[in-house]
Order: C-alpha cells, then sequence, then structure tokens
C-alpha cells in the first residue's frame, strides 16, 4: 500500500526539510571554537612566523601557546642578534602526552619548517620551561651539513639553546650549568669511538657535539682575552648566509666562524676531533671555570676560579653584531 501526503503538505515539509538542510550544512562548515585560532602569522624580530595549529587545543590557552612561541624565539633572535630566517612556517600538533616533543625542523623554499608536537593537557609551566621549541629555532641559524657531520648541527642546538635562554632571562645561570655538567658526560667517547666524523651513536652526536662547542668558547675566549666567544663566530657563520636552506662543507662554515673571532679554534678543533676520540677532562675543565658539583646533585659558581670571568660572559647578553 502506499501512503500519500496532501499536497499542501507535501510543500510544507519540502520547506521544511530546505531549512533543515541549509542548517545542516551551515554547521558542516561552521569553524570549531578553536579553528579561527588554528592559523596565525607572528611578527618577531623582522621575521614572520606562520603559525599552524592541529588537533584538539580545548585544554591549551592558544594565548599560552602564543607566548611559547615568541619565548623561543626571543631566546633565538636574542643569542644571533636577529631571526636566522625571513619565514619560518611553525607546525604545532596537539597530541600525545603533556608536555612538549618530537620537534624536527627542516628546510623549506621559503625559509625553514617546524613541526613539534604539544600534548593535550600541557601547563603553562610546561610550557615556560619548555627547551626544544628554542633548540629547532636554533637549527635554522646554521647551514645544513653532510650526514658524518651530524653532530655539529645537533651540538650546537643543545649547547646554544640553554646559554640563549639564560641571556633571554628565561633560566639562570645556576640552573644552566648544573644541568650541563651534569648531562655533559654522555658526550665523552666510548670503547671503539673513531671520531665525530665516524661514531653518530646518540651521545656523541648531541652531548659530543656540545661538548665540541664548549671547548670552542672556552679557547676562543682564552686566545682573545675573553672578547670573542663562539656566539661571535655563530654570529659570523649566520651573517655570511649559513643558514639552514644552505649545504655547506663544514670546512667552509668554521672558516667564516673563525675569521669573526679572529682564531683559528674551530678549524683546529675539528683536526683534534673529526677522526679520533680526544676524550675531554671535564672536571679540570670544571674547576677552572669555576662549577662546583655537591653531593646533592646541585652546582656551585665558584667566583675566585681561575676562568669564572669566561663562563660569565658565555652567558652574558652579547652586544648587537
Amino acid at each position: 500500500m502506499t501512503y500519500r501526503l496532501p499536497l499542501a503538505l507535501v510543500f510544507v515539509v519540502l520547506v521544511l526539510v530546505m531549512i533543515g538542510c541549509a542548517v545542516a550544512m551551515s554547521t558542516l562548515f561552521q569553524p570549531s571554537p578553536h579553528a579561527a585560532d588554528a592559523n596565525q602569522t607572528i611578527s618577531i624580530c623582522g621575521s614572520t612566523i606562520d603559525f599552524r595549529l592541529t588537533g584538539d587545543t580545548g585544554s591549551i590557552p592558544h594565548d599560552e601557546l602564543l607566548n611559547w612561541i615568541n619565548r623561543a624565539a626571543t631566546a633565538v633572535c636574542k643569542y644571533y642578534g636577529r631571526f636566522p630566517i625571513s619565514h619560518l612556517t611553525l607546525n604545532v600538533h596537539v597530541r600525545g602526552d603533556p608536555g612538549v616533543h618530537g620537534g624536527v625542523t627542516y628546510p623549506a623554499d621559503d625559509g625553514g619548517l617546524i613541526t613539534i608536537s604539544v600534548g593535550s593537557g600541557t601547563t603553562i609551566g610546561q610550557l615556560n620551561n619548555d627547551w626544544m621549541l628554542t633548540h629547532e629555532m636554533i637549527h635554522l641559524a646554521f647551514p645544513s651539513m653532510a650526514e658524518n657531520h651530524h653532530w655539529i648541527e645537533e651540538g650546537i642546538s643543545v649547547y646554544v639553546e640553554p646559554v640563549a635562554r639564560v641571556q633571554a632571562g628565561q633560566l639562570s645561570a645556576a640552573e644552566m650549568w648544573k644541568d650541563v655538567v651534569r648531562d655533559m658526560p654522555q658526550g665523552e667517547p666510548q670503547a671503539g669511538d673513531r671520531g665525530f666524523d665516524h661514531t653518530h651513536t646518540w651521545g656523541r652526536t648531541y652531548w659530543g657535539g656540545a661538548m665540541f662547542c664548549l671547548l670552542a668558547d672556552v679557547r676562543i675566549r682564552e686566545q682573545t682575552q675573553n672578547r670573542k666567544g663562539l656566539q661571535d663566530a655563530l654570529r659570523g657563520i649566520l651573517n655570511a648566509g649559513g643558514v639552514i636552506t644552505q649545504d655547506w662543507e663544514i670546512e667552509r662554515a668554521f672558516a667564516i666562524g673563525d675569521k669573526a673571532t679572529g682564531t683559528t679554534v674551530l678549524s683546529d678543533l675539528y683536526q683534534e676531533m673529526r677522526d679520533k676520540p680526544a676524550p675531554v677532562d671535564l672536571d679540570a675543565l670544571w674547576k677552572k671555570l669555576g662549577i662546583q658539583r655537591k653531593p646533592d646533585g646541585s652546582s656551585e659558581l665558584v667566583p675566585g676560579a681561575p676562568e669564572a670571568n669566561l663562563r660569565e660572559a658565555i652567558t652574558r647578553s652579547a652586544t648587537p653584531s
């Protein structure tokens, strides 16, 4: 049996259906409560950051994410005198456990690309104490190296990140040196080590590279009566066009850095450590710099140490290039 509605009622039903469809389509294409904030362009230090946010952002205030990005970029600007590239795309994915994780930096045709994750439920404190975004942004300020020189790319980011945050007033020097003294031994050569260019373990790549940077910083300051440091070398490389979009030989980068400091420290140290273990007496280095580790794991900075002035200069904000 077929049931038919009266014609007038059919017309009313059709009108109601059309209105319902319109409302449904409007809802379907209506931005989510956080979609309006998902894409935003941020200006900092004369550069632009295209911030793209994906995932459920309900538990993370958008303003706090912007503050997190600004803090990281400000630290990088402070250390290098400017933001390394004119344009950065920053893709932030909200996923995983609370905290910041999974950062990766790539060269891009229009500058650079960073992808990084922030877990749902991440607190403001976790964002304010984060080091990872600063680490990733520092990668933008050095040319891309061959695979066997990956250690210098990671080493610079590991070493410069806390120094930059101290200079920007985001971290205390005492806290920084405590962490450096605790973690730096991971960079020492182990059995079978054949130098930085031929030993690609995690410890040698990250903390070994950072140890190279610390030694270079100290030696440059020793040879220039503390007038120059690694910061001057890295600014010189950046100002010569050495950014992530450029493929350089490591010798070229070090030669330009040496020219900026008036020394040959980077090139000489590379020759010392590139193809042999070259262990470092870290205890002697800490004593010389005036960093005394206590039994409880904390560190005390000793003002009267032989090279305490070098240690202090490393974290002191540099003059503009």
